[in-house]
């Protein structure tokens, strides 16, 4: 009985395991957005802001695959299907990751300015 029992919860949590949705964002686009504007930067309240949005700087809502408008521009240049092809290649893959990111920096927000602009005036990009 209490084989069955196990036998059926491992079943269970491999069946769950498959059905949890994968999160868009990847760890290394994350990594090397937070080394770039991030870390050491003296803005106190842009790095705290930052910490608090978390993966809200470029995504909304409570589905990650829904991006706010910086998310939708850095979704331009970095997806996660070239990033598989070269991720094998470390520095390919931060210097892709990089370059999508400054890119991206190059975009307008819906208020006019670029994305960079509104990182450096210490705004969170996607407002």
């Amino acid at each position: 009985m209490l084989k069955k029992v196990c036998v059926c919860a491992a079943l269970g949590l491999i069946a769950a395991a498959f059905c949890l949705p994968s999160a868009s964002a990847l760890p290394p686009f994350n990594k090397e957005w937070k080394a770039k504007y991030s870390e050491g930067n003296s803005n106190a309240k842009f790095v705290e802001a930052v910490e608090m949005e978390k993966c809200n700087v470029c995504h909304k809502g409570m589905n990650k695959k829904d991006r706010n408008d910086y998310g939708k521009a850095v979704g331009k240049f970095l997806t996660k299907a070239k990033y598989n092809e070269i991720k094998d290649d470390e520095a390919a893959a931060k210097k892709y990751i990089i370059e999508g990111l400054q890119k991206a920096e190059a975009e307008k927000s819906a208020g006019g300015k670029t994305y960079g602009e509104r990182i450096k005036a210490g705004q969170l990009p996607g407002g």
